[in-house]
């Protein structure tokens, strides 16, 4: 045999130390990329109720802020909708807005918070931290100041409605000058941006 055959019959494959380097390598991609994936997947989760509180929105904003009683309607035929959830999904247990009257022709009894409620379980999220909040907001005053739809709406001011999205912090909504009523209980890294 000659020196070539030799140093070709010993080149074959890779050494222990190659393959141990690559483990590791992959072991700490895989370590780094997996909690964010799972944090990405909540996300992309809490998104859908966002998408399915539109509707309540809309109905608001179209036919409830002429008058409390106006507003008082439209609260309470949403919260008696899809058996008492108002909207419910896969991943959303209900869609309930606050100080809905119980009887049809009554008033508003309080500013029409917005709580988005998920199933903790199903998303990936702690049983007590698992709302997301969203707070009208009439733009009734000089320069975009405002004030809660109940407070404009019950004071005869109009204006445009807009609305502060609250998780456990609610920095978005402060800095658009809208003060969160009710806070939600979602941790700011699973919230949208506009929720934190």
């Amino acid at each position: 045999m000659n020196r070539r055959s030799i140093a070709r019959n010993v080149q074959k494959g890779f050494t222990l130390i190659e393959l141990m380097i690559v483990v590791a390598i992959i072991g700490i991609l895989a370590a780094v990329a997996l909690p964010a994936y799972q944090d990405y997947t909540v996300r992309t989760r809490i998104s859908e109720g966002l998408t399915l509180v539109e509707p309540a929105k809309v109905a608001l904003a179209s036919e409830g802020v002429s008058s409390l009683v106006d507003m008082g309607n439209v609260t309470r035929v949403w919260n008696a909708q899809a058996a008492n959830t108002g909207a419910n999904s896969k991943f959303v247990a209900s869609i309930q807005f606050a100080g809905a009257p119980t009887n049809a022709g009554d008033a508003q009894t309080a500013n029409p918070d917005i709580t988005i409620t998920y199933h903790a379980a199903t998303v990936g999220l702690g049983a007590a931290a698992n709302t997301i909040t969203l707070t009208p907001w009439i733009r009734s005053g000089a320069s975009g100041a405002g004030e809660t739809a109940f407070a404009a709406v019950g004071g005869g001011r109009s204006g445009s409605l807009d609305w502060g999205c609250s998780s456990v912090t609610s920095d978005s909504a402060s800095a658009r000058g809208i003060t969160v009523t009710a806070a939600g209980t979602v941790l700011a890294k699973f919230a949208p941006a506009q929720c934190r």
